[in-house]
C-alpha cells in the first residue's frame, strides 16, 4: 500500500496510459520507488507455506501459529488463514510492516525461523513489490479459488470447500484490510500529505493506525516510537554538556599503554574505572587488521604513553587493555570507582595496582602538571611503597637472564617492514606479541633466530612477553624452530640450560 502525495497523484492522473515516461517501465514503478525511499510504504502482513500437501496441514498450521505468537507477537485467533487453491496455505495477519528496513528485518526473522524449525515459509514474499493473491481470486493451474478455512480442518475438507465454493471478490482492497482486522469503517484513508509533505515514517505509522487500529504496527518486541541510541552508542557527542562525561569514556581515542612502546620507556596512566570492559571493533591494532582485545571506559587523572607523545589529563576516556592484561582485569575483579595505576610497555604485560583516592590525584599531578614527567609520577608511587617493577622508567619490567645478548647482537626493533615476518613482528612490538597467534609467533622466532643468536633471539621474547615469559617452553620452540631448518640455524649454538 503506497502512500502517495497529492502531487504523486497529479503526476499520475496526467498520463492517459501510465507508460508515457522514458526512464521506468511505468509511472506506477517511479512511484512505488519514490515511496520505498521515503518510507511511505505499508505492508500488510502475509505469510505463505509452499509445502502443502507434502507437508501436513496440522504440521503447516503449527509452523505458523508458533511463528505468529513467538516473532509478532500476535494471538492467532486474531488471524485469518487460507488455501490459495493449488499448494499453498496463507495467513493474514492484523499487523502493518512501515519501514523497510522492519520489511527486512521481517524477512530475517521467517528465514532464520525457517532454518531452526524446518518450516518453509516463502522468504519471496517479504520482498519489495511483491504480488500477492487476494482472496476469492482462482488459481490458473486447478480453477480453485483462494478459500477462507480453519486452523482445525483436515486435508479433504479443505479441498472440498475449495470445490464447492463460488466466493465474491472484494471490490477494494479495503474491503480486504476491513476483514484481516475486523474494524469495517476503519479503511478511510486520510487526507494525503500536500506537495510539500511526503510520506513519512511517522506518517505511516499514523495510517496503519487508522487503517488498522491501535498496535497495529509489528514492532519486534519492541516500539518504534520508543526505540533511543544509548548514549554510549550516540556516534555524536551529546549537546548536554552534563552526558560528556559517560560518552566520552566509551567513544574518545582510547590510551593504549603499549603503543609505540618499541626502544622507548613505560607508559603510565592513572585512571578510576567508569565501567566494565567492552569492545568496539572500529577501534583496531596490528594496522587496522584487527580489533584491540577490550576496552574500559575510565577517568585519567593522568596518562603517558611510551613514546611520550600521547597524554590524557584529567579526562574521560576509554583504556585500551591487551590479552594478557585483560586477563588480569578479570581475575583481579576490578570494579567501577576504584582507582588504578597501569604501568605498561611493549610486553603487553602491565604492572597494575590500586592507589587511594588522594594517592590517584598525586600521581596524576606528577605525570601531567607543567613540571610533570613520569619518573616524577614512578617515585611518588616508589616513595608511597608501591611496587613499580624493576625496570624504572627505562623499559620492560621482566627479569634479566643469566646471559645477556651482545648490543652489536641484539634484534633490533623493525622499522620499515619488508617481509611477513618482519611485519609480524613490528606488530608483536607495537601491539604486544599477545595480538599475534602461534604461527604468527613462530614465524617471528624464524625470523630472530636467523638473524640474530640464541641470546638476542630470547632476550627479544623475554622483553615482549615480561612477567609472563615461560623459559622452558621458549626452549622448546626454539629448538623446535632450528631443528625445522637446521641448514638456517648452522650459526646457533644451543645452551645446555634454557638461557
Amino acid at each position: 500500500m503506497y502512500l502517495l502525495s497529492e502531487d504523486q497523484r497529479d503526476r499520475q492522473r496526467q498520463l492517459e496510459t501510465g507508460y508515457e515516461i522514458s526512464e521506468y517501465t511505468s509511472i506506477a514503478t517511479e512511484l512505488q520507488d519514490e515511496c520505498e525511499r521515503m518510507d511511505g510504504v505499508l505492508y500488510p502482513v502475509h505469510i505463505e507455506s509452499d509445502a502443502f500437501p507434502e507437508v501436513c496441514f496440522e504440521t503447516t498450521i503449527d509452523y505458523m501459529t508458533d511463528f505468529i505468537e513467538e516473532e509478532l507477537n500476535v494471538s492467532p485467533g486474531d488471524c485469518t488463514f487460507y488455501f490459495s487453491g493449488n499448494r499453498s496455505i496463507h495467513a493474514h495477519v492484523p499487523k502493518f510492516i512501515t519501514r523497510e528496513d522492519n520489511r527486512e528485518q521481517l524477512k530475517e526473522c521467517a528465514e532464520e525461523f525457517n532454518d531452526e524449525r524446518g518450516a518453509e515459509f516463502d522468504l519471496g514474499l517479504y520482498s519489495r513489490k511483491r504480488q500477492f493473491r487476494l482472496p476469492g481470486v482462482t488459481h490458473e493451474k486447478t480453477g480453485l479459488p483462494k478459500v477462507e478455512i480453519e486452523p482445525e480442518w483436515e486435508h479433504d475438507e479443505i479441498i472440498q470447500t475449495a470445490s464447492k465454493s463460488n466466493p465474491i471478490l472484494p471490490d477494494t482492497y479495503g474491503e480486504v484490510i476491513d476483514t484481516v482486522f475486523g474494524e469495517p469503517g476503519l479503511t478511510i484513508i486520510p487526507n494525503a500529505p500536500d506537495d510539500e509533505q511526503r510520506a513519512t515514517r511517522n506518517q505511516a505509522n499514523e495510517w496503519a493506525e487508522e487503517l488498522g487500529g491501535p498496535s497495529s504496527v509489528v514492532s519486534f518486541g519492541f516500539s518504534e516510537s520508543s526505540i533511543e541510541v544509548p548514549l554510549i552508542e550516540q556516534a555524536e557527542q551529546p549537546s548536554d554538556p552534563t552526558l560528556m562525561p559517560e560518552w566520552a569514556s566509551y567513544n574518545t581515542h582510547p590510551f593504549s599503554p603499549y603503543a609505540n612502546a618499541s626502544g622507548n620507556p613505560r607508559s603510565v596512566a592513572v585512571v578510576k574505572v567508569k565501567g566494565g570492559a567492552f569492545a568496539r571493533d572500529e577501534v583496531t591494532i596490528g594496522g587496522g587488521s584487527r580489533p584491540v582485545h577490550a576496552l574500559v571506559p575510565a577517568y585519567f587523572y593522568g596518562a603517558i604513553s611510551c613514546d611520550g607523545e600521547f597524554t590524557k589529563d584529567r579526562v574521560h576516556a576509554p583504556l585500551q587493555l591487551s590479552k594478557q592484561d585483560y586477563r588480569k582485569w578479570e581475575s583481579r575483579g576490578f570494579e567501577p570507582g576504584e582507582k588504578l595505576v597501569i604501568i605498561g610497555g611493549k610486553s603487553g604485560s602491565s604492572i597494575i595496582f590500586h592507589v587511594s583516592s588522594w594517592e590517584a590525584t598525586e600521581a596524576g599531578h606528577a605525570l601531567t602538571s607543567e613540571v610533570g614527567n613520569r619518573q616524577k609520577a614512578l617515585d611518588y608511587l616508589a616513595n608511597r611503597g608501591y611496587h613499580i617493577g624493576s625496570g624504572g622508567t627505562g623499559g620492560s619490567t621482566s627479569s634479566t637472564g643469566k646471559h645477556r645478548a651482545k648490543q652489536s647482537d641484539r634484534i633490533r626493533p623493525v622499522q620499515n617492514p619488508q617481509t611477513l615476518a618482519a611485519e609480524l613482528q613490528h606488530q608483536a612490538e607495537q601491539d604486544g606479541v599477545e595480538s599475534l597467534e602461534h604461527d604468527e609467533r613462530r614465524r617471528v622466532a624464524f625470523r630472530v633466530l636467523k638473524i640474530g643468536s640464541w641470546h638476542s633471539a630470547w632476550e627479544w621474547f623475554e622483553t615482549q612477553y615480561g612477567e609472563d615469559f615461560k623459559p622452558e617452553y621458549t626452549r622448546k620452540e626454539f629448538v623446535s624452530v632450528i631443528e625445522a631448518k637446521p641448514e638456517d640455524y648452522a650459526h646457533i649454538e644451543v645452551p645446555d640450560k634454557p638461557n
